[in-house]
């Protein structure tokens, strides 16, 4: 396959990619919107600072992303974080980056988050999870 087809199949996930995941989370960028801003870096008016951020961002993440993935790759905890305070980068900067250290709850959820003392030891038990792959799962399914 040629490297321009290549290049605009990538640049349609991730444009895909972001506004379905900026929009499960509230953002209110049409998929134009988020194509305008990500690829012609421009502002919508009427639309939030944060949420032109929460596009660029993501598209960054998605950016530091395709940097890891190789066949050699061993998942890392400081990428988790490295991805988290992308995505967070000028809209939360006190947490990017960073485990929380207070309680959170998830809105009309029957979930309850785990306690904020437990996270460092639960982020460990997943990356030798998703290492050790104990189950033999696919990565997709991984």
């Amino acid at each position: 396959m040629p490297n321009s087809a290549l290049h605009r199949i990538k640049e349609d996930l991730t444009l895909e990619w972001t506004y379905n995941s900026n929009s499960i989370e509230g953002n209110t960028l049409s998929l134009k919107e988020t194509q305008m801003v990500l690829q012609e870096g421009i502002t919508v008016k009427g639309k939030s600072l944060r949420e032109h951020f929460e596009a660029f961002n993501h598209e960054k993440a998605i950016d530091y992303l395709y940097t890891l993935v190789n066949h050699k790759y061993t998942l890392r905890s400081i990428d988790i974080l490295s991805l988290h305070g992308l995505v967070l980068r000028s809209i939360e900067d006190d947490y990017a980056g960073r485990l929380r250290n207070g309680g959170v709850r998830i809105v009309g959820a029957n979930f309850t988050p785990p306690n904020a003392s437990k996270v460092s030891d639960l982020l460990d038990q997943l990356i030798t999870f998703v290492n050790d792959n104990p189950l033999g799962l696919n990565d997709i399914v991984l």
